[in-house]
């Protein structure tokens, strides 16, 4: 098998992507390379969740990147507060951090003789496939080798469920601040449409009933 720098972004998307390459001939060697991620107890919860997948999967992990805000603002050109006051924002922000996370992938292959790249990121409907496209199109022009996407969103509830049979730790938002603020505004709007249902619910008439 041919090897392939594999940027990893957690243990969950992981399953089905190390598979897939492995079933086109290539053998993955992951890199944690996520410095997005905040705090750094979710960092390590990530880590540790991968670090759990590499053993079950026999697949090696050659090095691991800790949080580094200062790469990490640089990347955005602004501070987590101004990246949340304009979070509407999300083709600039999401580009600059895949761009960071896809340049350390290409570095760390070309750093090793690794003639390929790719990233597990592909695997999430959630995640902006043109923009992964465009980073690591980026990453390829400036350290060279080659940069490999594979479509891997029809497997995202395979991986799913594959993680809760292994007991992995899935996490509930992407990984940068902006992010776990917009996940959080959104479980807070889905719970009070909930309860409003259950209101509306309760409030009507129920037909056929005496009094």
């Amino acid at each position: 098998m041919e090897p392939l720098l594999l940027h990893a972004c957690c243990g969950p998307c992981s399953t089905v992507t190390v598979r897939a390459w492995r079933e086109r001939d290539f053998e993955p060697i992951l890199l944690y390379a996520n410095p997005n991620i905040h705090p750094a107890s979710e960092h390590a919860r990530r880590l540790a969740a991968l670090e759990e997948f590499a053993r079950v999967a026999d697949v090696r992990l050659v090095s691991v990147t800790q949080p580094n805000e200062r790469d990490w603002l640089a990347a955005l050109g602004a501070t987590p507060a101004e990246q949340v006051r304009r979070a509407e924002d999300d083709t600039a922000r999401c580009a600059a951090c895949l761009g960071l996370r896809l340049r350390e992938a290409a570095r760390h292959a070309a750093q090793r003789g690794i003639p390929h790249f790719a990233t597990t990121l592909t695997v999430s409907p959630y995640q902006r496939h043109d923009l992964i496209r465009l980073a690591g199109a980026a990453a390829e022009a400036q350290f060279g080798g080659e940069f490999l996407y594979l479509d891997l969103r029809p497997a995202y509830r395979e991986s799913v469920a594959e993680s809760r049979r292994l007991g992995l730790y899935r996490q509930h938002y992407c990984g940068c601040v902006v992010s776990k603020w917009q996940s959080w505004e959104g479980r807070l709007a889905r719970k009070a449409k909930r309860a409003s249902m259950v209101g509306q619910a309760g409030g009507a008439p129920v037909q056929g009933g005496s009094t």
